[in-house]
């Protein structure tokens, strides 16, 4: 499951049911990467997966059950919001937006400070201008962007 993603259906607190895109005859090719998933899934509502999973008749689900992304992240089994039509990754006009609040920067230093390496965040740290923030911000390894986005809608 290394650096693998797959969507999945929380049933219970800490009791994932990973879902195989073929099964639900959506896909061309079963996907694992997050990106890709990402790409995948915002095409679709929360409820529309959900409705695809039941008409695929994998596993007993109720609309409140969580469609969620999981993968492995140093032996363990991590969770992740799914990106859907009603949560689209959007981070980019957000950090423009809010680039000039120092609070705001400041959070985002502190969340990647124990992510990132400390040349990347000396990098984002000493950038003097939006466009070199956003870059350095854009050069970080999609999770860590994504994570960071999830952070910062919380």
């Amino acid at each position: 499951m290394e650096d693998k993603y797959y969507l999945a259906i929380e049933t219970k607190p800490n009791n994932y049911f990973p879902i195989n895109l073929l099964d639900l005859n959506i896909a061309s090719k079963n996907i694992d990467k997050l990106e890709e998933l990402d790409a995948f899934t915002s095409k679709y509502s929360k409820e529309e997966l959900i409705n695809l999973i039941k008409e695929a008749n994998l596993l007993e689900i109720t609309d409140n059950m969580e469609v969620i992304v999981i993968y492995n992240e140093k032996n363990v089994i991590r969770k992740s919001p799914v990106l859907t039509k009603e949560n689209v990754y959007n981070m980019w006009s957000y950090l423009k937006v809010n680039y000039e609040d120092k609070n705001f920067v400041n959070k985002i230093y502190n969340f990647l400070k124990n992510k990132i390496d400390s040349e990347s965040l000396n990098k984002i740290k000493n950038t003097n201008n939006q466009d070199s923030f956003l870059k350095n911000i854009s050069s970080l390894p999609y999770l860590v962007q994504r994570k960071l986005y999830f952070y910062l809608n919380e």
